[in-house]
């Protein structure tokens, strides 16, 4: 289990468990979730069939419940940014930490 984490003026931040993960939108073999972090700042994290991420049923494997993942697909999308200077690189195989230390960084 993830605890809350505090930044350093005591505020509470944002984490893993914040996540709401539902059915990927283009496979049934896959979940998502996204959580604005700042405004028009997103992370978009990702796990199931054909993803860089791992679930109980191996790697790249089905995955329908966020129980079932070990580590998912992460991408920082920040619409400040014009096209030419965003980052469209995805993260693969990220632990849930992981997951926390990209969502303090990016906050």
């Amino acid at each position: 289990m993830v605890r809350a984490i505090k930044n350093n003026k005591g505020y509470i931040m944002k984490t893993f468990d914040d996540l709401k993960f539902t059915k990927h939108k283009v496979t049934k073999k896959a979940i998502m979730a996204s959580l604005e972090l700042k405004p028009n700042v997103f992370i978009s994290v990702v796990a199931g069939e054909g993803m860089y991420s791992t679930s109980r049923k191996g790697v790249r494997a089905e995955c329908t419940k966020v129980e079932d993942a070990s580590s998912f697909e992460v991408a920082i999308i920040d619409e400040n940014l014009p096209d030419d200077e965003q980052q469209w690189d995805v993260n693969g195989w990220q632990t849930r930490e992981d997951i926390n230390k990209l969502i303090i960084e990016n906050s």
